[in-house]
């Protein structure tokens, strides 16, 4: 009868859907290593993304510099960016660029010793520089208290922040931010309302 028509539609149906699907999904730069994953996405109710070059350009940009009292931005952008000279991390490559932009005159540092993770260190004309954050400044027995607001509202705005200090004193701070790519807001609302949850 006809209920014999066509024994083998479901048998095909389902390797159809993964063929479409795995090719869409190339086409989208996304490629699964199983069908089972494809089958278990379906099940999926959060998302987690890795926020660097997935949300955000991946290139961090200069966001802002703040002197502390009696200092001014251009000498903490143009110390900041002399040591940072010597440094191949793009955040410190997003300082030196603005500085230069901005027509500062930029010294070599005499030396320039990155730490890891912490930031940097080294001379510049004749000064001893620190670039980095709060466990740098402690490990250097610089009190960064006085600018601890500012940096914190920076913070709120999604940028990275960094203290500088010249000679033990506490000269100002810089805020890199990696700007969010102009379909990331789209992008998250179509998730949103489609019921996954965002982390």
């Amino acid at each position: 009868g006809a209920d014999h028509a066509c024994p083998c539609a479901p048998g095909l149906a389902t390797p159809m859907s993964v063929t479409v699907a795995t090719g869409k999904a190339a086409t989208q730069g996304v490629l699964f290593r199983d069908a089972a994953a494809i089958e278990s996405l379906r099940k999926v109710d959060t998302l987690i993304v890795d926020k660097t070059g997935t949300l955000t350009e991946g290139r961090p940009a200069f966001h802002r510099v703040v002197a502390a009292p009696g200092g001014t931005e251009a000498d903490v952008l143009r110390i900041a960016a002399s040591l940072d000279q010597g440094s191949e991390h793009p955040l410190a490559q997003a300082i030196v660029s603005e500085a230069r932009e901005r027509g500062l005159a930029l010294s070599t540092p005499d030396t320039f010793e990155s730490s890891s993770g912490i930031g940097v260190r080294g001379t510049v004309d004749g000064q001893r520089v620190v670039l980095g954050n709060t466990a740098l400044m402690d490990d250097e027995r610089i009190d960064w208290r006085g600018l601890a607001e500012r940096a914190e509202a920076l913070r709120l705005e999604g940028a990275s922040v960094m203290y500088l200090a010249a000679d033990g004193v506490l000269v100002g701070l810089i805020a890199v931010a990696d700007p969010i790519k102009a379909s990331t807001p789209e992008a998250l609302d179509a998730l949103r309302a489609s019921g996954l949850r965002i982390i």
